[in-house]
């Protein structure tokens, strides 16, 4: 309480301050937490009393138990100075990848269109896939008045305004992985049939069928597009890095020991 006091005065003093703590919000054996080091720690945000009370704590708390850390001589183990040694070195490793990778430019359309094309077979279908509009309705009543705008307007104003109200979610759904499950009844239907309302969850279930298709067709590139790029953007931090590494064991001496491993 008196902290919480305390850091309220420290914020919402607005006379000049004359003693020796002018700024401080806290103290712990000597080392110190001002006003300006409070905001750094926060983020620089403009937050209220009790989250400025929540991290001055933990600051007090974090430098109580570092103290007393060193206090059991840890700060001279071994085991630890190797572990922080050892991040060290890995952060400089990935500091000095995302400096050579920054300038990789982004992947291209035809890039992501090429690889396609050559690979169009690793995307077929290895099950029966629907696409569906997924809505979810508080009542029985309101979601079987939902589904009767859904036939009749299957596009258009109306159907716009659904959505925007009950906001639902488009789904992918592959049948065995819910043939057994509550909404495996959606592959019952054709394109453009609204289903349900099912009840569960605590509220009715609508289904509305965008898109079906077989297995063993293949996905297009509208589904995988995302994927390739990522693919083909990592194949390319893969090939830098090859080119990297082969350079700097080109210019560093360096010996491994064949005996080590037979």
């Amino acid at each position: 309480m008196f902290l919480l006091f305390f850091v309220v005065f420290v914020f919402s003093s607005c006379g000049p301050e004359k003693s020796t703590n002018a700024g401080v919000v806290a103290r712990v054996n000597g080392e110190v937490l001002t006003k300006e080091m409070l905001y750094q720690l926060v983020g620089g945000e403009l937050l209220g009393p009790r989250a400025l009370l929540h991290a001055t704590n933990q600051w007090v708390e974090k430098k109580l138990l570092h103290g007393a850390a060193i206090d059991m001589g840890l700060k001279k183990d071994k085991d630890l100075i190797n572990k922080k040694n050892t991040f060290y070195r890995d952060l400089l490793v990935s500091s000095y990848l995302d400096i050579k990778t920054k300038n990789l430019g982004d992947v291209s359309k035809k890039e992501v269109s090429d690889y396609y094309n050559k690979h169009k077979k690793s995307f077929t279908r290895k099950d029966d896939e629907v696409v569906v509009k997924h809505f979810i309705i508080p009542t029985k009543k309101e979601a079987e008045s939902v589904k009767k705008k859904l036939k009749r307007n299957r596009n258009g104003k109306k159907v716009e305004e659904l959505i925007k109200k009950y906001k639902p979610e488009t789904r992918f759904l592959l049948k065995n992985r819910v043939k057994d499950n509550l909404v495996g009844f959606v592959f019952s239907g054709g394109v453009g049939d609204v289903l349900g309302p099912k009840e569960f969850g605590g509220g009715y279930h609508l289904f509305q069928i965008l898109k079906k298709h077989k297995k063993e067709s293949v996905r297009g590139l509208e589904f995988v597009y995302d994927e390739i790029n990522q693919r083909l953007y990592k194949q390319k931090e893969s090939n830098l890095l090859s080119f990297v590494l082969d350079s700097l064991y080109s210019s560093s001496d360096v010996f491994i020991s064949p005996g080590v491993f037979e």
